[in-house]
């Protein structure tokens, strides 16, 4: 993906603070190349939808001496970065969501990095890291 795209998809979405935005999800990017920004329809729980930028594709993450990859959807909230991203575990056919106190069973990951959000210190780099992290100690998928 080129740096010159994020910004079209930014304004296309109508991001507030694109700037902004822009440098998170560049860095983001840069460091997890298997992501990749786009914009697509989100539903709210209450129904309502809007298109917004997401980052999709895998993570890397260690368990147990093996690097598995696991898929993963970045929802940037149109107040990003002042709003934390909605961030989901995306299965492939082959995998079933493992529940567990960061992961519904809709795939929703919930993070104390994620409930924290602070506009000024909290990145999509870092909730990448801590992804990583956490899912190396319970791993969100399975194979079925």
């Amino acid at each position: 993906m080129s740096e010159a795209n994020v910004p079209r998809l930014l304004a296309t979405a109508k991001y507030r603070y694109a700037d902004q935005s822009k440098r998170d999800i560049m860095s983001a990017i840069n460091n997890y190349r298997n992501l990749s920004p786009l914009v697509e329809k989100y539903v709210y729980p209450d129904g309502s939808d809007r298109d917004l930028l997401c980052l999709t594709g895998t993570i890397p993450v260690p368990y147990k001496g093996s690097v598995y990859n696991i898929p993963v959807t970045i929802w940037l909230t149109e107040s990003h970065p002042y709003n934390a991203p909605i961030c989901y575990v995306k299965p492939t056919q082959d995998m079933t969501i493992k529940v567990s106190k960061h992961v519904d069973n809709s795939g929703r990951i919930y993070l104390p990095y994620l409930s924290d959000w602070k506009a000024n210190t909290s990145d999509l780099l870092g909730v990448i890291q801590v992804m990583i992290c956490v899912f190396g100690e319970t791993p969100p998928v399975y194979s079925k």
